[in-house]
């Protein structure tokens, strides 16, 4: 999510999150908080917290996105906080079409 969270108090009627990986958000940087690879609980949760602003900005729509290989070819996992969203509210992209 953008970092940028000085503009709590706005919203827009779409959200668009993008690169919703691990390693993206959270950041590599909170998953290696504790040099371990891990993560701190300290960490992750502020990760969380920033994309809390960032989807509670949405009014009518949020859409999350994810990659699936990077550039590189190499797999890419998605964020663990895609799977803390209830599945009764999401839309997979394969029930769009």
């Amino acid at each position: 999510p953008a970092r940028d969270v000085s503009r709590t108090c706005l919203e827009w009627p779409t959200v668009l999150v993008v690169r919703m990986n691990e390693g993206e958000c959270p950041s590599s940087a909170a998953l290696t908080a504790d040099g371990g690879g891990g993560g701190t609980d300290e960490a992750l949760e502020d990760e969380r917290r920033l994309a809390y602003v960032a989807f509670s900005r949405a009014k009518a729509r949020l859409i999350l996105s994810f990659v699936a290989t990077e550039p590189s070819g190499a797999p890419a996992t998605p964020s663990r906080f895609l799977g803390e969203i209830p599945a009764a509210l999401t839309v997979r992209d394969s029930q769009l079409r």
